[in-house]
């Protein structure tokens, strides 16, 4: 998939309207929520202060606005451990971040691309230790909801890689490409679409 291709295929893609049943927090499960004392999802869901509430939810393809060249080119000199390919930069230009499913009301997908700015070493995460050695040239390009996946840019192979923290020894390759990278998104992606659920409006 091109550029081009994306940004078409994004901006083709009309909101799907999903309702869902939610619980809603009353006043007293809110202030206990406030104190912000760990409490464990079995606790939460017998709690007795919290209602039943119908809500809609709207699901589009959110692409982030393309960065300035000399923008990219700051962040490359204030990473230089981090050489990005050339066809990425130009892609930075045009995109900037990469959320396919995304909820309207917060423009953020169940695991998405982040932008430039938000990249970071894999060496900064949280997951780090799971490497054999320490990460060189690693760069984390994602976020994931539930912590379970990340899409990392090994720099100095200029390979992409699809990491699950589940059996993180065997990532998948997703491309040593933007083209590749994002046709292996698309199809990872895909799941995410709300009309699975066979409820949408």
């Amino acid at each position: 998939m091109t550029v081009d291709e994306l940004l078409k295929f994004a901006a083709a893609q009309a909101p799907v309207i999903v309702q869902r049943t939610v619980h809603v927090p009353g006043s007293q499960l809110r202030a206990v929520l406030a104190e912000g004392k760990p409490m464990l999802l079995t606790e939460l869901m017998a709690h007795p202060d919290k209602q039943l509430e119908s809500k809609e939810f709207r699901y589009a393809h959110v692409l982030g606005r393309g960065v300035p060249l000399d923008e990219v080119q700051l962040w490359q000199t204030e990473h230089p451990c981090h050489s990005l390919p050339g066809e990425l930069v130009q892609f930075l230009t045009r995109v900037n971040g990469i959320h396919l499913w995304a909820d309207m009301a917060t423009s953020r997908a169940y695991f998405g691309v982040l932008p430039l700015q938000d990249w970071q070493d894999a060496t900064d995460v949280g997951w780090a230790a799971m490497y054999q050695s320490p990460p060189v040239g690693q760069l984390v390009l994602s976020y994931h909801d539930n912590g379970d996946n990340f899409l990392v840019l090994d720099t100095r192979r200029q390979k992409y890689l699809w990491y699950d923290l589940q059996d993180f020894d065997s990532p998948k390759d997703a491309g040593s490409t933007v083209r590749e990278l994002l046709d292996f998104w698309v199809k990872e992606t895909a799941w995410l679409d709300p009309r699975r659920e066979g409820d949408a409006g």
